[in-house]
Order: C-alpha cells, then structure tokens, then sequence
C-alpha cells in the first residue's frame, strides 16, 4: 500500500498570521466571528481568553477586538473605533489586497465584480470596500454586465479552480470598453485543489483533513470525491477502514488544518496498515506546472479578447512615423496598429503632433477604432474624450458644469467628465428626497462642487451636487420675489391647485395663496366654483409675510361688489321677479339674485287684510314686486306686492279690537 503525502500541509501564511497575532494579545479579547474554521484552532484560542462574537454590538466599549483572516468591511472599522475598541487586523494579506483593489477601482468608476459565494464573510467583507455596489456570482451561473463601460473581475480567495475558466466564459460583457481581470484566488488554495485533483485520481481512497465548517475543506472533499472514494475527517479516525481493494491512499489537508493534525492522522493510519506501506512525498511543482499554464491562457485569452475591440482603450508604443499615419506597438501583447493621419490630433494638425513623437520613447494612449485588417487606432478620440479635463480648475473654483449620469450606485449616481468619475449623492441631486435613482439614469445634471477638497485629483475623482445649484438659484428667484412685489399690487396669477380652503395660484414663479373667503362676494363652498386650475386671472396682493414665505391674493376685490351693481339694477319703480326665501311674522325676504334680497312687508302684500302671511306666501314661491325703496348704504331693499294689484274701491280694514269697539 502506498500513501500519497503533500509535501505542503499545515496553515497557509495568511491563517498562521492571524492566529499569531491572536495568541500574542495579552489579557483576552473578542474575535469577530471565527479567526479560522477550525474546531481545534478556536478551542486553543478559547482557552487564552479570546471569545469569539458575531457583532461589534457584542464587544464591551475599550476593549480589544480581533477581525480575522477573512477581513471585515470599512463599516466594522468605524464602529469600533466610535466605542473605543482598540482593533488588531488579522485579515489575510491576499484578502486585504483584494479589498484595496476594490476600493481603488469602485472609487475610478469601475463596475466591481466578485466570483465566489455571496454569503462568505470574506465576499461580504470586499463588497463593503466598494460601498456593497458589487455584482456577485457564483461563476456557475451567467451574469450579465453588460452597460457597463469598465468592470474589474476578482475571485474569492477559495474559489474552486475547476470552475475558472468556466466562470469567464459565463460573463457576458459584450460593449465593456475595459474589462479587468485579476485572479485572486489564493496561490495555497490552487496548490491544495490541485493536490486534490491529481492525487485522488491515483489513489482508491482520499483522506481529507479539516473542519466541516471550512469552506475550502469542503470543496477539497467534493474535489476528490469526484475521483475515488473520500473521507472528510476532523482527526477521528475510527470510521476509516482499508479493504482488500485499497493499494493508494492519498492525504489532503486544508489551509486552514493545523499541520500537528494532519500527521496525527497520517501517523495513525500508518500504524493501521501495519508498517505495510510507502510513502511518497509530492512536491508542488510536479503538479501544478501544467495547469497553471492552462489557468494563465485562460485569463490571457479572456482579456485579449475583450482588449481589442472597438470602443476600448490601449496604450501604446511609437515605432514608426511615416506619411499617412504612425505606427505603434502594444507592450502589453506584442501586437502592432496604426494612427492615420486623421486620428493624431483633435484640432486637425497632425504635422504637430507628429514633430513631437519620438520613436520607441514616446507612449500614446488611444482608442480602438477598428479591428479589420489590423487594429487602427485614434489619438484624437482620447483627446477629444478627456479635453473636458481642462475644466477641473474652473470646477474647483465654483463653476457650474454638466455630467451625464452613466450608473446607478449604492445611494449615489456617477458618470465621467473626462478622466474623472464625477459622484453625486442621492442626498445631493434635488431638493427633497429621491425615491428612485434609476430615474436619473442618462439623464445629464447641472453640478457644482463646495471647493477644492472635493475633488481628488490623485484618484480623479469629483463629488459634486445639483441640489447647491437649485437651492441658489430658489434663492435668487425669492429675492427677486420678495424685493419687487408690494400690498395692493394687482398681479397675474397662474391657478395651480385647490384646496378646501383656497387656491394656491402661481405668480412670478412663487406659490400664494387666494382664500376661499376673497374668491368672491357671494358664498362659496369649493374654489373650483370660481376659478379654474390652469387658467390665469388678475389679483389683488392683500398680505405680505417673508418670514413665514407667505402671500395673500385677493379675487373679489377686483370685482364689483353686489351691492354696487344693484343700485342700478334693482332703481327705485323698477318691476322685478324673486323667490320667497324665507316668511317671518312681518313679512317675507325676497331673493332677487344670488347675494340680494329685500323685504316684501306683510302690508304690502296685498290690499286685502292678511292675518297670516303664510296664507298667502311660502318659501320657494316666485313673486313679481316693486322696488319702493333702495338704501345702498345699508343694504335694505324695500319691495311691493299690492302695487301692482288692482286697487279696490274699499280695501278691507283690520278687525277691530276689543278698546277699539
């Protein structure tokens, strides 16, 4: 029987980093979640003090805090230091390059992408430098960024390396002018899967020694499960049996496996086997040789692919400058193109910009403008695309420029003005709060930055505002407003909206308000009775209030008054028709229109004795009088019904009373 031994086992350098810098703090600590998944590792950590938690909530204020090998996002940082947690930062040094790498780009406008399980503490971790904007995948399923103009791609340190190049292939980034790709997966990681893959399909049993609860442990099970039979063991060697069909037997171990519990085992089975066996030591580069050249291919190919394409930037080297054009090397890949004559300068002048080219000194950055017969470049187009650069002065000084808003991020909305990623927070686009970002997605927006310390040259970055623009200029608008408008004024009015108690009506850009009360003379339960929404009408200004923004517009006062008009309508002889509006015990008042009534007398009723008018009369009936009299001053209107009746010989008298007979 042979047994197949890693000459790699033990913890990688980031896990063997974090638990010693757990086991040199003094006094006890909180370890934020566990510092590896490994049972043995935490139990050690356990007895010297440290505890471990969940929450930064969890960990008592001044006290001393461990965030481990998968690191943490900026968020924890901060909360930490608002309780005064003194924090020592285990993270892993190829996760914390990862999370610099995110913060970086997101920060030039890229588009994050993270290849690995959403719900990992180090995928979580990442995203949290890139203020949680990344797209997240398992590389299995497809994703689609496309509408992205840059994305940077990065691997979960464990990610299975089978699937790499098939996670590529899944990514649809048709249109990306720049597409990033950095495989971050880590170098122990490859080595451990790579043991995986080639030893267990030389043995008939695959021994795998690690913490249930590790996610690289479990992905070198289900590896060499694949290949021959497996075992996932914590160190409990009870159930491993040879049978008469076992000839090798291989060792698999994860990063996070203590090195003392990988020889346990090892030296355990090898006392089962009774000394019948061979050991044979594999070295790393006997298996990774092959396969590292195959992964490298991949992403060469990938990139390339999407390097030369229209639309995407390259720099490149000046080799030759001839009559029609230039021609210029790629460093990156050793592929030659051509600068037509056409494409070297924006202003035309090409013979300039040639004079100024040095042959295999001079570096250009252009655009791809074809890929036919060659690929030919254009100068003028990257000139032309970062000429707005020469603005950045003008903004920093409070200039106002326009920026077309290009993505959706977490709270905010970026686009690019020339080489710089322009950052408007949400907070920061209108006044009043925004539902919905996507709605200012393509739309261009007017920006003004608060001075120099907003904006980063280093990492052409701008955080700029509309909301500043648009509070100034409401300012301005009121100012101009409030300094020429007075009591009394008459003005035209815009009617923008009711409400139950007046009309708010647009005059010169501000919103006043009509009360129902001076709409008109005559009652009026509802606006709309004498106003119309959209329609512009004349009105008097009656209140000023700038403290309070507030205005009062008057309607009736622009239109006669009833009173006013009836002195002519209703003259003294005149003959007119009303309706009995209510009977009182002297007579009855007569509506003669919709604000006007008088009094129709009960001795002016008839020529006949009348006991009870309401013999005679009763509301809703419509009668024909004469004006007797009128008093405009204080609104009275005396009315005849008997003048214009026949006038009998011997009108009836009064019943006598009792002194009276």
């Amino acid at each position: 029987m042979k047994f197949l031994l890693p000459k790699e086992i033990g913890f990688c350098k980031g896990v063997q980093s974090a638990i010693n810098k757990a086991l040199a703090v003094e006094g006890g600590a909180y370890c934020l979640g566990d510092i590896v998944h490994n049972k043995t590792v935490i139990e050690q950590l356990r007895q010297k003090g440290i505890v471990t938690v969940q929450s930064v909530d969890d960990v008592p204020a001044g006290a001393t805090m461990i965030v481990r090998a998968h690191g943490a996002p900026p968020t924890v940082f901060e909360q930490a230091k608002a309780k005064n947690i003194k924090v020592i930062d285990a993270t892993c040094p190829s996760v914390k390059a990862i999370q610099q790498k995110a913060q970086k780009y997101y920060n030039d406008g890229y588009q994050i992408v993270l290849v690995g399980d959403a719900k990992h503490p180090e995928i979580v971790g990442i995203n949290g430098w890139c203020n949680n904007t990344a797209l997240v995948f398992d590389g299995k399923s497809v994703l689609d960024v496309k509408g992205h103009e840059e994305v940077l791609v990065m691997f979960q340190t464990t990610f299975d390396t089978r699937f790499f190049e098939k996670s590529l292939k899944n990514l649809l980034s048709e249109g990306v002018k720049t597409l990033e790709i950095f495989n971050t997966i880590c170098y122990t990681t490859t080595v451990r899967q790579y043991y995986a893959q080639i030893l267990s399909k030389q043995s008939d049993l695959a021994i795998v020694v690690g913490d249930t609860n590790s996610s690289n442990t479990k992905r070198l099970f289900e590896i060499a499960s694949q290949n021959c039979k497996a075992i996932l063991t914590d160190g409990n060697v009870s159930e491993i049996a040879f049978d008469n069909n076992t000839r090798n037997v291989c060792f698999i171990s994860g990063a996070s496996t203590p090195e003392e519990l990988v020889k346990g085992v090892f030296k355990t089975m090898t006392e089962i086997a009774n000394d019948a066996v061979s050991v044979e030591t594999v070295v790393t580069e006997k298996v990774m040789s092959k396969d590292e050249a195959m992964l490298a291919k991949a992403v060469n190919d990938m990139k390339e692919g999407h390097k030369y394409r229209p639309g995407n930037k390259v720099k490149c080297l000046v080799v030759q400058v001839s009559d029609d054009g230039v021609y210029v090397s790629i460093p990156s890949s050793k592929r030659n193109a051509f600068i037509p004559n056409d494409e070297l300068a924006l202003d035309g002048d090409y013979k300039a910009v040639k004079s100024s080219l040095v042959v295999d000194e001079t570096t250009l950055e252009c655009l791809i403008i074809s890929v036919e017969k060659g690929i030919t470049l254009s100068k003028k187009a990257i000139d032309e695309r970062y000429k707005d650069d020469a603005l950045v002065e003008g903004i920093k000084n409070g200039e106002i420029f326009e920026v077309k808003m290009t993505r959706v991020g977490k709270e905010c909305l970026t686009g690019k003005l020339g080489s710089y990623t322009v950052i408007v927070h949400a907070s920061q686009i209108k006044i009043g709060y925004v539902k919905n970002l996507e709605t200012y997605l393509n739309k261009t927006l007017r920006l003004v930055v608060s001075g120099p310390d907003k904006v980063d040259d280093a990492k052409r970055v701008i955080f700029a505002s509309q909301k500043a623009i648009l509070l100034a200029e409401k300012k301005a608008k009121e100012d101009e407003f409030w300094n020429n408008i007075a009591v009394n004024e008459i003005v035209e009015g815009k009617v923008l909206r009711f409400a139950p108690f007046g009309a708010f009506v647009d005059v010169r850009g501000f919103d006043c308000l009509a009360h129902t009360s001076d709409l008109s003379w005559d009652r009026v339960n509802n606006p709309q009775e004498v106003l119309t929404i959209g329609e512009t009408y004349e009105f008097v200004v009656l209140a000023l209030d700038r403290e309070k923004n507030r205005v009062s517009l008057g309607y009736k006062q622009l239109q006669p008054q009833p009173w006013q008009v009836a002195e002519e309508k209703y003259a003294v002889g005149s003959v007119v028709t009303g309706t009995v509006a209510r009977v009182v015990p002297f007579g009855a008042f007569i509506q003669l229109d919709k604000s006007i009534d008088g009094l129709l007398h009960v001795s002016n009723v008839s020529w006949e004795w009348i006991e009870d008018i309401n013999q005679v009369l009763k509301i809703g009936d419509e009668v024909q009088v004469e004006v007797l009299e009128f008093d405009g001053e204080r609104k009275r209107i005396t009315l005849s019904r008997k003048s214009l009746l026949p006038k009998p010989e011997q009108p009836a008298q009064a019943p006598a009373t009792a002194d009276e007979e």
